[in-house]
């Protein structure tokens, strides 16, 4: 079984540091999921070399602010790497696409500043983003807030990050909250992540709001407004991600995995008395069926290349 949230970070960042005799480079944008690995690490005792990009005529200046206010905080030094974003895209940033058939503009320029260093690569990326299923005639705040599934959603784009790892021969971990099983598990199984894929906290829909209440539970990370650090150059990225997507037809996918069955593949072998503790039965007369999650979710098939869920 997997331990508590917090406990199982500090535990993948030992297991990253004994994989690699490189440096540990992690890239931190500001954000409170880079910042929870990055207290991941420091709680550990591991060090790590801190990395983040500053756009040219400050159009990322809010990432900016926060990267040096926590890192003041937590007595590191970051290395800012300045990049001329728009001229990026423009000369450099097709190359990189190709290479991963990447759609987002946005996860390009991480893929440029993991070119500029050359160590074991650490991305703040592969949180649990899940999903309430809820029928087309929804409206929130004025239909029953029935019992439902919730999915896993990853989107394909984000794959991009693996694939230029993989492109380069470098080894790395693009996606730390994704390292291990055990990890991802103790998401879902946290009395916060129960509540939220259990329908115990009215009017949810995915778990984006819970986010940071979510790791405020397991590290001391402030408050913080949600910004992309593109929010100066949306125009230009919209342009750029309108090609790309043309070019790259069919690499913009979600694949969507019914959370029930992903923490019942992830329990420890043996333990079925953890199945029946966390994972209910869900009905719901108005959608016309009824699923008995604990005995009988159907499993994910693929299909011409692709993956489909019953």
């Amino acid at each position: 079984m997997p331990e508590s949230f917090q406990s199982e970070c500090l535990r993948t960042a030992r297991q990253i540091r004994e994989n690699t005799r490189l440096p540990i480079d992690l890239f931190f944008s500001g954000g409170v999921d880079s910042e929870v690995v990055l207290r991941a690490f420091l709680e550990a005792g591991i060090d790590v070399r801190v990395f983040s990009l500053r756009f040219k005529n400050e159009l990322n200046a809010h990432d900016v602010e926060w990267v040096n206010r926590s890192c003041r905080a937590l007595g590191v030094t970051p290395k800012f790497v300045d990049l001329d974003i728009i001229k990026f895209w423009e000369a450099e940033g097709m190359a990189y696409a190709e290479r991963t058939q990447c759609v987002s503009p946005q996860l390009l320029s991480t893929m440029w500043l993991a070119d500029q260093t050359d160590g074991f690569c650490v991305l703040g990326s592969g949180e649990n983003f899940i999903v309430k299923r809820v029928p087309d005639s929804y409206v929130p705040g004025e239909s029953p807030y029935l019992r439902s599934v919730w999915d896993l959603f990853e989107k394909e784009k984000i794959a991009g990050w693996y694939r230029h790892f993989i492109v380069r021969g470098r080894d790395a971990a693009p996606g730390f909250f994704q390292y291990t099983p055990e990890l991802m598990l103790s998401w879902f199984l946290d009395e916060l992540g129960c509540d939220l894929w259990n329908d115990r906290l009215e009017g949810k829909l995915n778990s984006v709001s819970s986010k940071m209440p979510f790791y405020q539970r397991h590290f001391a990370v402030e408050d913080r407004p949600k910004y992309t650090g593109f929010e100066n150059v949306m125009s230009r990225d919209a342009e750029f991600r309108k090609q790309l997507r043309l070019i790259y037809d069919g690499c913009d996918h979600i694949v969507k995995t019914p959370v029930p069955w992903l923490i019942r593949e992830m329990l420890p072998i043996g333990r079925e008395d953890l199945e029946s503790r966390y994972i209910s039965e869900f009905s719901n007369a108005e959608w016309s069926s009824s699923i008995e999650l604990s005995k009988d979710l159907p499993a994910p098939s693929m299909i011409d290349g692709r993956i489909y869920y019953p």
